[in-house]
C-alpha cells in the first residue's frame, strides 16, 4: 500500500487517511521469529490439574472442604483401604482409647464442637470426623472405600503420577493417574504383632490394639497386655478393674507423666465430663470459647521448652513425673527401681500422660513382669522364669511399623524411596512435607514433623495451606512440575540433625520417633510448633527445581488481562486502595450515583451559576 501511495501522488487526502489507518490498526503477528505464541487467556487462569490423595482420615477431610471453599479446576480422588473414614480413630477401638489432646484443642477452626470429655475418647472423635464426611458428603464426592494403592510411578514426560489401585472388595487392580500425589495416610497406620515365639499357637483370644474385638467382653477374664506405650497404659488403665488377673510387661522404663495442659483437667491430671452447666456457657459464649482454647492452646505450646536438654523445665519436669510416678507405685521398690528412666528426660518419647495406669499397676489382682516373656503356648504364655499362667485373652498393644518407609512401590526418576531411604541412607526429607527428587509430591507430616508435643490438626491445617498454595501455583504458571532439590533436603536436614541433638528425643529411649529404636535416626521437627508454623507460613519456592510446560516460563503472563478483570470474575478490580466490604472481602463493589451528585466537578460548577444568579440579581 506504501508503494501504490507514493507513486500516485494524484490520490487525495482520503486515500492518504485510509492508508495511516491500514498502517496503524494492522494485526499484529501471531508468533515472533522463534514461534512464540501468546497464550490467549488472563493472567491467573488456573488449568485443571487431578490430585490423589492415599488415605481418608483428618487430613483429607480438612483438603476436601477447604478445597471446595478455596480451589478451582481441582479434580480430588481420595483411596482409603479401610470401610469407612477415620484413619486412627476408625482403627483403634481398644478399651480406654482416647487423645491424649484437650477435646477442644483437637477439632478444626471451621468446625467447632461440644465434647463430652475433656480428654475424649476415640469414639467421639471418630464420630465428630464422620458427621464432617456425612454434612459434606466428601463419601460420594471423592473418596473411593477399601481401595489400596500398590504401586505409583512419576511418569516424567506426560508429568503424571501412574497408579496402581486394587478393589479390596472385588480384588480388580486399576490404573490412575494424576498431577499430584499426596500421602495424607499418616505415621502409625502399619500395626504389627510382636515376635514372641509361640504367639500364633495361642487359642485363646488374641487381639491388637489396632485391629481390637470391642464386642468381645474382658469382664471377669484373666488378660495379658503387652507393651507399655501410649495404646498399652490406655487399655490397663481401663480394664484393670473389670478383668479377674492382669498381667502385664514393663520391659524398659518409661515416663508417665503429667498430661497435655493439666492445669485445666481434673484432679491429680484426671479427666472429667464437662457438666451440663459448662457446656451451656461454652455454646452460649463463643468468645469464651475461643479463650478457653487459647489459653490450653498456650499452655501446650509451653511443653516444648522442658524437650530442651539441660533447661530448668526439663529438671523440674523430671523431678515432678518421678515424684508423682514414685507415688502412684505406692513406693513399690522394684517397680520405682525399673519403671523410672535415668538415661533420659520427659520426652525423649512422646509423653505418656495415664490417668489410672500406675495405680493399676499394684492393684491386688495386677501382675507386672519387668523381663521378657519366654513364650506363648496354647493356654497361656510361660514367663521369664519358665512358669506356665493361663489366660483367656492376649491384647497386643505393640505398636506400628514406623520406618516411614510405604508399603508399595514409589518411583521417581528410576529410584524407588525404598532404596533412597534405606539403613545407611538415612531419611531425607524436605521440611516434613515433601521428598527430594520426588515431583509433585507432598506429604502430611513426613520425616521431620512437628510430631513431639501438641495437637496435631493445627498442624494438618497448615499443612493444607502450603500445599494449596503450591497447587495454585502449578495451576496459574502452567507448571509441569515442582520438585525439592536433594541439596536443599540435605542442608535442612544437617541443621535438624544437629539441632535435635539438643533435645531429649535424642537421649538413649526406644521411641517411634526413631523408629523404634534407642539409637535410631531422630525425625522429629528442629524446634518449636510455632517454630514449624512461621517457617510453612509460604514456600520456599527456592529451594524447588521447576520444570515449565512452555518453553518461556513467561508464558502464564497470557493477553495482557488479568483473571480479576474477566466479566463475572466478581473480585475487586481496586483491591490496592482498600476493601467497602465488611471484614475486608475482595468483592467488586456496586457503585450507585449518590456520590457522584456530592463531589463530581460538574456539581461545583453548577453550584457556582446559581451563586452567580443570584448575586446579579
Amino acid at each position: 500500500m506504501a508503494s501504490y501511495l507514493s507513486s500516485n501522488p494524484s490520490v487525495n487526502g482520503s486515500s492518504h487517511a485510509n492508508a495511516d489507518f491500514s498502517i496503524r490498526d494492522q494485526p499484529a503477528p501471531e508468533t515472533d521469529q522463534y514461534g512464540y505464541k501468546i497464550r490467549e487467556q488472563p493472567m491467573g487462569t488456573k488449568r485443571r490439574v487431578k490430585v490423589i490423595l492415599m488415605g481418608a482420615g483428618a487430613s483429607s477431610l480438612n483438603f476436601f472442604k477447604k478445597a471446595e471453599e478455596e480451589m478451582e479446576n481441582l479434580d480430588i480422588v481420595c483411596y482409603e483401604k479401610n470401610h469407612d473414614i477415620g484413619g486412627t480413630w476408625l482403627e483403634n477401638r481398644y478399651p480406654g482409647v482416647a487423645c491424649d489432646i484437650p477435646s477442644v484443642n483437637y477439632q478444626f477452626s471451621w468446625k467447632i464442637a461440644l465434647w463430652t470429655h475433656y480428654y475424649s475418647y476415640g469414639p467421639e472423635i471418630w464420630q465428630y470426623l464422620k458427621s464432617i464426611e456425612e454434612e459434606n458428603d466428601f463419601i460420594k464426592k471423592y473418596i473411593k472405600l477399601r481401595h489400596q494403592i500398590e504401586g505409583v510411578g512419576w511418569d516424567d514426560n506426560a508429568g503424571l503420577w501412574r497408579f496402581k489401585i486394587r478393589n479390596l472388595e472385588t480384588d480388580e487392580v486399576v490404573d490412575d493417574s494424576a498431577e499430584l500425589f499426596i500421602n495424607a495416610g499418616g505415621v502409625l497406620n502399619n500395626w504389627k504383632w510382636p515376635n514372641i515365639p509361640g504367639l500364633h499357637d495361642f487359642k485363646g483370644k488374641l487381639m491388637h490394639s489396632a485391629h481390637y474385638d470391642d464386642s468381645y467382653d474382658l469382664t471377669g477374664k484373666k488378660v495379658a497386655v503387652l507393651g507399655a506405650g501410649s495404646s498399652g497404659v490406655q487399655i490397663v488403665a481401663a480394664i484393670q478393674k473389670k478383668v479377674n488377673k492382669l498381667y502385664h510387661w514393663v520391659r524398659s522404663p518409661i515416663w508417665i507423666t503429667a498430661g497435655f495442659a493439666q492445669t485445666w483437667a481434673g484432679k491429680d491430671g484426671a479427666n472429667f465430663a464437662y457438666t451440663k452447666a459448662q457446656l451451656k456457657f461454652l455454646e452460649e459464649n463463643p468468645k469464651k470459647y475461643l479463650e478457653y482454647r487459647k489459653q490450653i492452646e498456650n499452655e501446650l505450646n509451653q511443653r516444648f521448652k522442658f524437650i530442651i536438654k539441660g533447661s530448668p523445665e526439663a529438671r523440674q519436669a523430671r523431678e515432678y513425673a518421678e515424684a508423682e510416678m514414685t507415688r502412684k507405685l505406692s513406693n513399690d521398690p522394684r517397680l520405682v527401681e525399673k519403671m523410672i528412666p535415668k538415661d533420659f528426660n520427659p520426652g525423649c518419647r512422646r509423653p505418656t500422660p495415664a490417668p489410672g495406669y500406675l495405680e493399676a499397676l499394684v492393684a491386688p489382682n495386677a501382675t507386672i513382669f519387668t523381663d521378657e516373656v519366654k513364650l506363648f503356648a496354647e493356654t497361656g504364655f510361660v514367663d521369664h522364669e519358665g512358669t506356665h499362667h493361663e489366660v483367656d485373652a492376649v491384647i497386643c498393644a505393640t505398636g506400628f511399623n514406623t520406618s516411614w518407609l510405604p508399603r508399595f512401590p514409589f518411583k521417581a526418576h528410576g529410584k524407588d524411596l525404598r532404596e533412597l531411604w534405606s539403613d545407611e541412607n538415612g531419611l531425607t526429607s524436605y521440611l516434613s512435607i515433601a521428598i527430594p527428587t520426588f515431583p509433585n509430591h507432598f506429604s502430611y507430616c513426613g520425616p521431620y514433623g512437628p510430631l513431639g508435643h501438641g495437637s496435631l490438626i493445627p498442624l494438618i491445617e497448615q499443612w493444607t495451606r502450603y500445599i494449596f498454595t503450591c497447587i495454585t501455583k502449578l495451576q496459574t504458571e502452567n507448571l509441569k512440575s515442582l520438585t525439592p532439590s536433594l541439596r536443599a533436603s540435605q542442608q535442612f536436614r544437617q541443621h535438624a540433625d544437629l539441632f535435635l541433638q539438643r533435645t531429649a528425643w535424642s537421649s538413649p529411649c526406644a521411641s517411634w520417633f526413631k523408629q523404634g529404636k534407642r539409637d535410631g535416626q531422630v525425625a522429629v521437627w528442629p524446634g518449636s510448633r510455632l517454630h514449624f508454623l512461621e517457617m510453612m507460613k509460604a514456600p520456599r519456592y527456592e529451594d524447588y527445581e521447576i520444570a515449565y510446560w512452555d518453553e518461556n516460563r513467561f508464558g502464564w503472563l497470557g493477553n495482557g488481562f488479568t483473571t480479576r478483570e474477566v466479566e463475572g470474575d466478581g473480585r475487586d478490580v481496586t483491591w490496592y486502595l482498600g476493601s467497602l466490604e465488611e471484614g475486608g472481602g475482595d468483592v467488586q463493589p456496586v457503585f450507585g450515583e449518590a456520590l457522584m451528585g456530592v463531589l463530581a466537578g460538574w456539581v461545583i460548577k453548577e453550584e457556582e451559576e446559581r451563586v452567580g444568579s443570584r448575586e446579579g440579581v
